[in-house]
């Protein structure tokens, strides 16, 4: 974290929280079926993102069997971000210069809790699919309940709000699903 390439260059951090399928060939321990009718594991990785360019380091990691639901265990998601975040500075510990992304798998409402807790005041992101339903019922927010999304949580070149910008949603607290 030494230069203007290094993660927190701009005085924030992204941490992306998500699983991934490492496929074993052999019996391995805690080796299981995975939902991709794959054999092997599931863990769920933490890394810093390096901004739009970079791929992110890795900094966490827990090992879970390939039959690990994606959002079963929500103690899950809270150990590796508690993973992740040990390996960050100090000073990102807690606060929102921290952003916490997810998709939808950390899309509960305990680990939302435990990220907004009093004192903890992480920003979080959780990604997930908008039905035409749920737009609908987010749409009916009133714009005063929302603030702008931060350039860290918008993915497109559009400014929400836009004509044309895309029809998506970000739990971020944020209002990005005009």
């Amino acid at each position: 974290m030494a230069d203007r390439e290094a993660p927190d260059a701009d005085g924030t951090v992204t941490v992306d929280l998500d699983g991934v399928l490492v496929i074993a060939h052999s019996d391995k321990e805690d080796a299981a079926p995975t939902w991709k009718r794959t054999y092997g594991h599931h863990p769920l990785m933490g890394f810093v993102d390096h901004g739009p360019g970079g791929t992110g380091e890795p900094v966490a990691a827990l090992l879970r069997p390939g039959n690990a639901g994606s959002n079963a265990d929500i103690t899950d998601h809270i150990t590796t971000a508690q993973l992740a975040l040990a390996q960050v500075p100090k000073k990102y510990r807690r606060g929102r210069q921290t952003l916490i992304r997810t998709d939808s798998a950390g899309g509960t409402h305990d680990f939302v809790a435990w990220l907004a807790r009093r004192g903890r005041w992480l920003s979080y992101s959780v990604g997930m699919v908008i039905t035409e339903a749920i737009h609908q019922h987010v749409m009916k927010i009133p714009a005063s309940a929302w603030t702008p999304p931060s350039r860290r949580t918008a993915r497109s070149g559009t400014a929400p709000g836009s004509p044309s910008s895309p029809a998506t949603c970000s739990s971020t607290g944020r209002r990005a699903c005009d």
